[in-house]
């Protein structure tokens, strides 16, 4: 009985050591390397950031890449997105340049680096009311040379990209309401290209693929469900299929 226990505890060890497919998201750090669910602001300065969302993914297999894409969906606590969420061009309230994007991991600690600082390209914009008035999305991407793309391992968790969010707007004159409403947001998905184009995409959840803002506790005590692999959706039709 004892052998027995012994084998299945080390089974039980080694399944858990190795790392599923799929995509992560925490705020400051990456998943695998002590990031965190929520972050909580006062909302009482325009300086500093805000908050530093971190994805990662891990690979199903070995692969080269050339270039990524991702797409993170969002939804308010409210029926409508709070204006300090509206990020772009006119009407939106807050610049374009409130969210900008980060793939240099070189000296960073918690998950393996894929680009070696060697994305050049790279993009994000945000697009309100993509599902619903009280949703965005935020879609982005980079890439490295065609010539010399980066090798991806199976079970590893990779750092993607950052994205950094800036404090601008949030009290005094001219703010942007709504910073203090809790936000719910999800990574979809992120799409790796090798160098003639063919894709991966990775959308299934490997630990947590969502994180919260203000407790961002959209109509559920728990916090925000995970998505769906198969469901690039808002979160108010998540949370049906996760009671």
């Amino acid at each position: 009985m004892k052998k027995t226990l012994l084998i299945s505890g080390l089974l039980l060890a080694l399944t858990a050591s190795v790392a599923s497919a799929g995509v992560n998201l925490a705020w400051t750090n990456c998943h695998g390397g002590g990031g965190v669910e929520n972050v909580a602001f006062a909302c009482n300065t325009n300086t500093g950031t805000a908050g530093v969302l971190t994805s990662s993914f891990v690979a199903s297999g070995g692969q080269q890449v050339a270039a990524f894409e991702f797409v993170i969906d969002i939804e308010s606590a409210g029926a409508t997105l709070p204006a300090w969420w509206t990020i772009g061009a006119a009407p939106n309230c807050r610049a374009a340049n409130t969210v900008t994007i980060n793939t240099n991991f070189t000296t960073a600690v918690g998950c393996a680096d894929p680009w070696g600082n060697t994305v050049g390209l790279s993009s994000v914009t945000v697009l309100a009311g993509f599902s619903g008035p009280n949703t965005a999305r935020i879609r982005g991407g980079g890439s490295v040379p065609a010539s010399a793309p980066v090798p991806v391992e199976a079970a590893l968790e990779y750092y993607g990209f950052q994205l950094i969010m800036n404090r601008s707007k949030t009290t005094g004159l001219g703010a942007c309401a709504g910073c203090l409403e809790p936000v719910c947001l999800v990574l979809n998905e992120i799409t790796l290209f090798n160098e003639v184009g063919a894709k991966t995409s990775i959308s299934s959840p490997e630990s947590r693929n969502f994180v919260t803002w203000q407790g961002g506790q959209i109509g559920d005590p728990a916090g925000c469900p995970a998505a769906t692999p198969t469901t690039k959706t808002t979160w108010g039709k998540i949370k049906s299929i996760y009671r």
